[in-house]
């Protein structure tokens, strides 16, 4: 994962008066924190973290502080975003700070390609997860995790344990289901031809009730 950069203000002051008075100006407030760092308050503008989180997701981050420069020692990667319920827009955001040598648990999103035996077959591809808890050092944190499902048939099923990443370490402590090919229930076909066939004879008695007026 490539390493952005993003310009940060410190802040010392907080609230709900002074948070409000940040977006109304561009910015919203946030905070850095971690296992090893004091926590620090900082304002960041709201198109820049936009931008950032648009390319690159849960991006590692060097953080520019007061414009000094991109500093190695405020690396970091974006561990919570607060959006408004309404507007959607951020109103805050978390980073946990982190160091190039020591291992971060970070969840990464699952990305499934190809196209399975079994949904050729008539089945139908069930993701289960759409993301995983890794643990691994921060520049080896991948964009996303690639799941071939070229190979599953109906009934088939790809586990955590299944998946084999360099420098990666799966924290699950079970070997759950990532993906599966299901049969499409014969019942819902039924269901759903029955439906239609109703359909069908609910609109040829209304035409033919129409066609009896017409003729009178």
């Amino acid at each position: 994962m490539a390493i952005a950069e993003l310009a940060v203000e410190t802040r010392t002051k907080s609230g709900k008066g002074y948070a409000r008075k940040l977006r109304n100006s561009g910015k919203i407030p946030a905070v850095r924190y971690g296992k090893e760092c004091s926590v620090t308050q900082f304002s960041v503008d709201q198109l820049a973290l936009d931008r950032l989180l648009s390319d690159s997701g849960s991006a590692l981050v060097a953080l520019d502080v007061d414009g000094a420069g991109q500093n190695d020692e405020l690396l970091s990667i974006v561990k919570d975003i607060q959006r408004d319920p309404v507007s959607g827009k951020i109103i805050h955001a978390d980073f946990y700070g982190v160091r190039y040598g020591e291992p971060i648990l970070v969840e990464v999103p699952l990305v499934f390609e190809g196209k399975a035996i079994g949904v050729v077959e008539g089945g139908l591809l069930q993701p289960v997860r759409r993301s995983l808890e890794i643990k691994c050092l921060p520049r080896q944190i991948p964009e996303n995790i690639v799941v071939d499902v070229t190979s599953l048939g109906i009934g088939d099923a790809i586990h955590v344990n299944d998946l084999e990443v360099e420098g990666v370490e799966f924290t699950a402590s079970v070997n759950f289901t990532i993906v599966t090919v299901q049969t499409v229930s014969v019942e819902a076909v039924e269901a759903v031809d029955e439906e239609g066939e109703e359909g069908v004879e609910s609109v040829e008695s209304e035409g033919a009730g129409e066609g009896e007026v017409t003729a009178e």
